[in-house]
Order: C-alpha cells, then structure tokens, then sequence
C-alpha cells in the first residue's frame, strides 16, 4: 500500500477537478447535440480505430492493429488519429485512410469539436465497427468522437480506472455508447501488449503480429556512410529527463570508447539543451526532422541513449541497440518489455523506488522543472557500465547483446553524484 502524501493528493485534487469539469461539458454537449442516441446507419464500411494519445501509444499498439487486419483483410482499416504521429501512421501500410486531429483542441475548444465531428462525418464511410481501442481514454476525447460518429457497431473495452474522469459519468457514458462493452480482467498495471494480447484472445483473432515492426524497419532502412549514435533529448515532460551534467558523460563516452559521432535529437524546445552539449563529433539536429524522418534518423543509427519516450520504443522495437533511462511513472504498463516479447536490444536503467507505477502523480515534489527523484537517482555508474559493454561491441563490428531485461537494484544517494575522470 502506499504511503499518504498530501503532494500527492494535491496533484490528484486538481486533475481530477479539471477532467470531471470538462468530462461534464463534453456529456452535455453530447446530450444536446447527439439525442436521442448515437448515429446508427442501417449498413457501414470498413473499421474505424480512435487512437488519439502519445506517440508511444500508438507504437505499442501497431501489433494489435496488425493481427486485427490479418483476421480481416478484407475490411478497409480507418483511423483518426493523432496529428503528432500520423504521418507514421500513414507510412505502416496498415490503413486505408489516416485522418489527423488535434486532441488538445478537442479537450479545450466546443468549436472544434463540432467542426471534427462533421468533417469526420464527410470524410469517412459510416463504419460496420468502431472500434474504442484506448485503454486510458477521456470521455472529452475519444469517447466524445465515437459519439458523434455513424457505425453499425460499437466495441470498447472497460477502461483504465485509474483516468480522472467520476466513476459514474464513465459507467453511464459506456453504457449509452457502446453496443459491445467487453471485459478486462487484467490489472490497470500490466504491459500494453499482454493487455492487447488478452484482447485478441477474446475476439478470437491471432495473437499479436510483431512482423509490423520489421516491415517497417525494412522501409526505414538506408544504410549510412558514417557510423553514428542517436541522443534523444526530449520527453512529454522535462521532470521526466536526466539531468544535462548525465548527457555530457553519455557524450564523451561514446566518442572515446566508440569513436561514434553523435547526433543529438529532440525538437525545437530541446535546443538550447543540445547548444550546451556541442562539441567536436557531436551534431545538433533538433527541430530539424519530422517524425518520420526522426524514426528514419534513429532506425539508421548504431545506437540511441533515450529517456522514456516514443521515439525511444519505436528505436528499440526496430531493433536499433537503445538503451533507455526511466523512472517509474508507468512502470509495468509500457517499460519494461514483458519477457514473452521479442528479444528486442533494450536495456532499461532505472533506480527502484516503492511508489513505481504512481502514473507521475509524484508524492515528492509538485515542480515540474526538475527531474522527478526515480529519474534524479538513477545511478550514472549503471548507464557508464551498458554504454562501456556496447560501445566495446560496436567498435568491433559486434551487436550488442539483446537484453530487455532490467537493471539491478542499486542504492544511490538522493541527488546526482558525477562520475569521476576515468571511472569505468
């Protein structure tokens, strides 16, 4: 059980306020706009998918998607999606149409959402199902879309209990939206692909198809001239990134025991975090690439050192050495891989703490400017040691070891301690 913090229950008081607020107005809306019921059209095409989260997410799920089109290759697969990755959508193959949209508007802006629903309406083919495939969905969201949209059939799955949204609206909402409510067993806190497996299972549909990955993989690769490692310096929030003295060492590191140059990744934002990391061999690219070009980049590289971000995943899953440093905000649902994925090259460094899995509802501090504690005390010992081992690797022409597995527990001091010249 964990501790009582009121920083914590701070952090949850104002969330779910503003959610519960929100979900009411989007319910009202939907009352008013969509009474009596959902539309409901006598035939439809094809399948829709809702999938507005993170980029990650979305990765995640392609097996999913991938088994689905194989039990129905027949039905044409649509999906709306989010505008941050759905040009990689686009590039999977997987969809006959990928329509992007803006889920911040959606949450914040009544006008938006009435003019999303009828450009969806134009757009699309009333759907034979729409299928609800987000775990931790918002009922101002997804929900809200699926409500305004036409299809013979609605299929959802019991959502996350842990979302902010009052018990009571979700139940009535699903009630009234979904014609197949579907159960699931398994706890908010296993990994998204045990989850989407069980899925699977139920409709009765092959297991997952990890293949996507390496079609896309194969789509992605173009050999390079020049061997280079990627740093990816971006993540959804700065608290949940290393501090930049960690960077600096990662850097050096892999210029003296690789001789790889070093392309430093990110966005725009991340840039004046690259100016203070420029050197001989070191490269900035932030706010140079798309996504897609961003997946292209690290798909290329030899190695990627990344915080836990999507970009991190997708590097991993097509099957580029990553080594990853997290903390222990979703710890279980997305990091680390459960041991009947793939062997895909991950290591995964992380300090252990007992509030692992709190969804980033830090109980220690409210700032969002400075890394959260998990990502603080991650021993910079630990992610020398993995760099050392591949880099080692790599400069003889070797793949490193396929791992995935976890770092051991180690107990460090409460802040970032620097390693010493010359420690090993």
């Amino acid at each position: 059980m964990k501790e009582f913090s009121l920083v914590r229950l701070f952090h949850q008081l104002r969330w779910r306020t503003k959610v519960a607020l929100r979900s009411l107005l989007a319910v009202g809306e939907g009352v008013i706009r969509f009474t009596p019921s959902p539309p409901k059209p006598m035939e439809g095409k094809g399948f829709a998918f809702i999938r507005l989260d993170g980029i990650g997410d979305f990765w995640l799920w392609l097996p999913f998607a991938a088994a689905l089109k194989e039990a129905y290759p027949e039905k044409p697969f649509y999906l709306i999606a989010n505008a941050l990755w759905a040009d990689l959508a686009t590039a999977t193959g997987l969809f006959e149409k990928v329509i992007p949209l803006n889920p911040t508007l959606i949450r914040r802006s009544l006008s938006y959402r009435w003019r999303v629903i009828k450009e969806l309406r134009g757009e699309l083919p009333p759907s034979e199902v729409l299928w609800q495939v987000t775990f931790s969905r918002r009922i101002v969201v997804e929900d809200w879309l699926a409500w305004g949209l036409p299809a013979t059939k609605r299929i959802a799955w019991h959502r996350d209990p842990y979302t902010a949204e009052p018990s009571f609206l979700s139940r009535w909402v699903e009630n009234r939206l979904y014609d197949e409510l579907r159960a699931d067993a398994l706890p908010p806190r296993v990994h998204e692909w045990n989850r989407y497996s069980a899925w699977l299972k139920s409709l009765g549909a092959p297991e997952l198809r990890w293949t996507i990955y390496e079609k896309v993989s194969d789509c992605f690769f173009a050999p390079s001239p020049k061997s280079y490692a990627v740093v990816l310096l971006g993540a959804g929030s700065s608290a949940r990134l290393p501090v930049a003295q960690m960077w600096e060492e990662i850097i050096s590191t892999l210029r003296q025991k690789a001789g790889l140059s070093i392309h430093l990744v990110g966005t725009l934002s991340d840039r004046k975090t690259a100016s203070t990391l420029l050197r001989e061999g070191v490269e900035d690219w932030t706010g140079r690439l798309s996504l897609v070009e961003a997946v292209r980049h690290v798909r290329n590289a030899s190695l990627v050192v990344a915080p836990e971000t999507g970009l991190g995943h997708i590097a991993a899953t097509l099957g580029v050495p990553t080594i990853m440093i997290v903390g222990g905000g979703h710890w279980g649902r997305f990091i680390p891989y459960p041991s009947d994925a793939p062997p895909f090259p991950l290591k995964v460094v992380t300090h252990f703490m007992s509030c692992f899995g709190c969804g980033w509802m830090c109980r220690y501090q409210l700032s969002q400017s400075l890394p959260y504690p998990c990502i603080n005390r991650v021993s910079p010992r630990e992610v020398h040691r993995w760099l050392i081992e591949w880099a080692i690797s790599l400069s003889e022409g070797k793949a490193p070891t396929q791992v995935g597995g976890l770092s051991e527990k180690d107990s460090v001091e409460s802040s970032y301690t620097p390693l010493q010249k010359g420690a090993e």
